[in-house]
């Protein structure tokens, strides 16, 4: 029987600017996936996986996801990560904000 765990990372925050969750210990995981949705009006935000060997230099990792202004929800998705997982959100600005949540499911 597999292991999951779902964590929420960002709960409907208003970003302004360039945004990365914290960072997240995941080394028991296979398999991972981010889910952020947007709440409401926004920018085009690109959306990137970073994986990190402890914690504090991140490199990005897996496909760019991009959530075009009219679409609500997307996913990027790892299964070869080490132990450290972060999002990086870009495309906000204060002139056009963007109100995130972003979920982690991780199994392993």
């Amino acid at each position: 029987m597999l292991t999951t765990n779902t964590s929420v990372l960002a709960r409907r925050i208003w970003i302004d600017s360039e945004h990365t969750t914290l960072p997240y210990e995941a080394g028991w995981a296979s398999e991972a996936v981010f889910f952020t949705q947007v709440e409401g009006p926004h920018p085009e935000l690109t959306v990137t996986t970073e994986i990190s060997p402890d914690g504090i230099i991140w490199v990005p990792h897996g496909r760019v996801g991009t959530l075009a202004e009219h679409e609500t929800l997307v996913s990027n998705s790892v299964s070869v990560f080490g132990n450290w997982l972060r999002l990086r959100i870009e495309g906000a600005s204060a002139e056009r904000p963007a109100r995130i949540l972003v979920h982690l499911n991780l199994k392993g």
